[in-house]
Formats: C-alpha cells, structure tokens, sequence
C-alpha cells in the first residue's frame, strides 16, 4: 500500500506539472519551436490561438501512420471552421526529416492546410510529454488541455471531446488567412514510381494526383486522371486517384497501389478505362487476409508493386506499408492474401507469417525472390521460399549512411529500388543517394550522393537508362552513362 501511494503521489505531481504547463500552451507554440513556423503566410501569434479550440498533432513525415490520420485531420477541419485552429508539430524521427524546407515539402505532397512547426529538437514534444507518433493532443480556448490520443483510429473521440468544447470558442477569425496557399505548376509534383512501358515510361505522378504516360522522351503523351483526391473509376478523364505511388505493367495493362485511397487499381490503356481491384477507399486493420475478394477489403497504404516469381505476371506482390506486410493479389480470381509479415512494426526473420516488417514501401524482384525496402526500419530485406531474410538493416532507430556489409552498413529510409545484373539499386531516400547492394559479396556501396537529388523516391533501369525519380525535387534525373554525373531527364 506504501509503494501505491508513493506511485499515486508521483503520478499527481507530473500530472500537476502537466497542468501547470497547460496555461502556457499558447505562449509556447508562439515561440515557433527551434525551426519556426511553416505553411504559413506569417507567425502565429497568441492572439491568433486564444479563444480557439487547438488541435496539436505531433508527426514525423516518414511515418505512415501520421500520413493515414491526414483524412482525419481534414474532417474536423472541415466541420468546425475557424473556431478550430489544427497546428502541426513536426518532431523528426530521422536526420533527414529536420530540415524545414523538407517538411515544407512534405506538408504541402500531404495536402495540410494547418500551420506547422519545426520542433527538430524536441523541445514541445519533451514539454508536454509525448510519447509517440502521432499523437494527438486537444486544448480548450483556455489553454487547459481536454484530451490526447496516440496513434490512429481516434477521430469519433477527437469529434465527441471539440463538440462538447466547441461552444466555449469565441475566436473565428479566419485561419485561411494564415496558411500559404502557393502550389507547384511543374508538370509533376511529387513524382514517386516510374516504370517501363510500351515505348516510353508510366509514372506515379502523385502530388497531382495523376498517372502520366510519356514517350522514350519524356514527352507527356497521356494524363490518367482528372487531378481531384477521390476513389472514382472511368475513364481517363473522370476516372481519380489519391496520392499514387506503386506501379507495375503488364502487357496493355498498368496496376497502380493508390495509397491514399487504400486502393489496388488497373488502367486499361487499350479500352482507356481506370478499374479498382482491392480496397474499398477504408484504410484497413484486417492483418489476415486469405484468398478475401479485393474490392471486400479494406487495405491500408499500399506502396509499391511487384510481380510474383513464377507466377506468369497472373499475381502481384503488394507492399502494404500501413499493416507492416506483403500481400499477394491474384489477377485471374480477384482475391487478395498476406504473404509474409506478423503485422507487428519491427525487424524480425523467420518464416513469412511470422515475420515483422516496418511500413515496406518499395519492391523489386530477380525472378526467384522479393526484395524489399522497410522505411521504418532503414533495411533491405528479402522473401524467398517463405522465409524473410534481412540484407541491411539492424532496427527501428538505427540509420545512416554507412558503406560496407551486414551489420555495419546502413540506409536512411530508403523507398524504392531496382535489380539489375545481380546488384540491387536502391533509392536512398533520406540520405539523397542511390546505393547499390551486390548479392554476390554483401557489399553496400554509394554510387552517387547529393548531386542535385532531393529524396529520391525509385529507380528503373530501362535499356541503357537509369532513371532517379527525384521525388524531393519534382522531376526525373538520369545517371550519365559513366556513372559520374546525373543529368536531367525532361519530363514536360
């Protein structure tokens, strides 16, 4: 009963602490963080916070569970106008994600219409101790804090706690006024796959929303998609997606993981029609899925594609970076099942069911197995003969950029890559470089680093090409032939 007490008294003192803290909310946001405020046409002052409701959401943008609570955000946004003011705090969880012009670029690919702010040194999130990502927590226009949930799925308890608070607020200025609104008018935004096909190239041209069809050029020839964030199918110009990453042709035929739309869709480029496969616009919990049909499902993020070894091109391999798993879509039956991955987020071998992956998001194959990147945990890992093996990669915080073999070699949240002539080709996402792993010796190597690459997002080799999405920087690069140089590959 002594240490109960003791227990009591120390968990009433921090929550006293906590309290006390709570009064100081506005001053303590006002102050920017250690980077400033960003996605704004200026600082947000106290003034422009108190009487609101405030919503602060802590994330990291590399986080898939940040991105799938986006929809959320914009919900309540929505619903309750100016009276509800959503700040954004951005605590990297990589080196890489600290940089504000990044996380600039991340909150406009998400689509956020909040202020966002810079907390690279962790000094809010330290303060009002949180513990995760992300977290969500929810301040009466008194500065007093009414609630605060970590991780997805809270958005009824978020509703229910503003409407309960929401006839206290008695600031509606306009929060529109804060929020720059400035788009990109490049011909892509955000590009993240490209893929070989027919004679040119298929690209994920994700922040407009759009696949682009482009000769052996870069000539945009097609545009599939009419540039709206919705699930909708048709025809090349009414037919929509949400933010697209993963591609895969076959034949006439282009599969396209939609993620935002937790979706597995097909373009038929012969009939020009846009078809959903699996998912059904839900994102999905469900981490037993076996021999379900697609569109009964509800996916979570799917990221990439990939054909299944000996399967002839009748099975795609999904990259299921919400779940933390392999899924497998049979193209003749229509049903969807995992294939390797427990569910739970880590870096563990084994047999594929038992597996545990973190946010897989890139695949690639050498006809006898699955290679794949897992952002989360900064590896490179392989599926073949039902069992998972890591390449590179030791945990869920260890990244770098480290050259050499397992263990000491390391990525930083790396998103795509490629297999050619027994090497694998990887697009090192935060450490802007493209590496390559040799399958003979281990040996991880940097072919290039920096040279005018922004979070490179995937590679192709292509002929005598090999092409950099350049995801950061809304183009295509092309390494020069020797291997020196990037040059860029004009895609317009």
């Amino acid at each position: 009963m002594k240490l109960f007490s003791v227990l009591m008294a120390a968990i009433l003192l921090v929550a006293g602490q906590v309290q006390a803290k709570s009064g100081e909310i506005f001053e303590t946001l006002a102050e920017g963080g250690a980077g400033g405020w960003l996605n704004v046409t200026r600082p947000v002052t106290i003034e422009d916070m108190k009487g609101k409701i405030l919503l602060l959401d802590f994330w990291t943008y590399g986080c898939v569970n940040c991105m799938q609570i986006v929809p959320d955000l914009d919900f309540l946004e929505k619903k309750y106008g100016d009276k509800l003011l959503i700040i954004g705090v951005h605590s990297a969880k990589y080196k890489g994600e600290q940089d504000s012009a990044r996380i600039l670029s991340a909150a406009k690919r998400f689509g956020l219409h909040h202020p966002v702010i810079n907390d690279y040194d962790f000094a809010i999130w330290k303060s009002l101790g949180v513990k995760a990502w992300p977290t969500l927590i929810l301040w009466g226009p008194d500065g007093k804090e009414i609630s605060r949930y970590s991780g997805e799925g809270h958005l009824n308890e978020l509703d229910k706690d503003i409407n309960d608070h929401i006839g206290q607020a008695s600031n509606t200025t306009s929060n529109a006024n804060l929020i720059d609104q400035k788009k990109s008018h490049e011909p892509l935004s955000f590009p993240a796959r490209i893929e070989s096909f027919q004679n040119g190239f298929a690209i994920a041209d994700s922040g407009h929303h759009q696949i682009a069809l482009t000769d052996a050029n870069g000539k945009i020839t097609d545009r599939i998609g009419n540039g709206q964030k919705s699930l909708k199918d048709g025809i090349y110009e009414t037919a929509s997606f949400n933010n697209p990453r993963g591609l895969k042709t076959i034949g006439s035929k282009i599969y396209v993981a939609d993620t935002d739309n937790h979706a597995l869709r097909v373009i038929d480029t012969k009939q020009r029609t846009v078809t959903t496969l699996a998912g059904n616009g839900k994102r999905g919990y469900d981490r037993a899925l076996k021999n379900d049909k697609g569109t009964s499902v509800s996916l979570a993020s799917p990221w990439d594609l990939e054909i299944l070894p000996n399967s002839d091109n009748q099975k795609l391999v999904i990259a299921l970076a919400g779940l933390h798993q392999l899924g497998v879509y049979d193209i003749p039956s229509g049903e969807i099942s995992v294939i390797a991955g427990s569910g739970y987020e880590d870096i563990e071998d084994g047999t594929a069911d038992k597996s545990k992956l973190a946010q897989p998001s890139g695949l690639t194959t050498d006809g006898t197995a699955i290679y794949f990147v897992d952002a989360e945990s900064s590896s490179l890992r392989m599926l073949k003969d039902g069992q998972v093996k890591t390449l590179i990669g030791t945990g869920l915080f260890d990244y770098g950029l480290v050259d050499g073999t397992y263990p000491k070699a390391m990525l930083q949240h790396a998103q795509g890559l490629d297999y050619a002539n027994g090497k694998i080709y990887l697009a090192d996402t935060y450490n802007d470089a493209i590496r390559i792993y040799d399958l003979k010796t281990g040996q991880l190597s940097t072919l290039v680093k920096g040279k005018n690459i922004s979070e490179p997002g995937d590679i192709l080799f292509s002929g005598e090409k090999l092409l950099i999405v350049n995801t950061g920087g809304n183009s295509i690069k092309e390494i020069s032939p020797d291997r020196s140089n990037l040059i860029d590959f004009p895609v317009k």
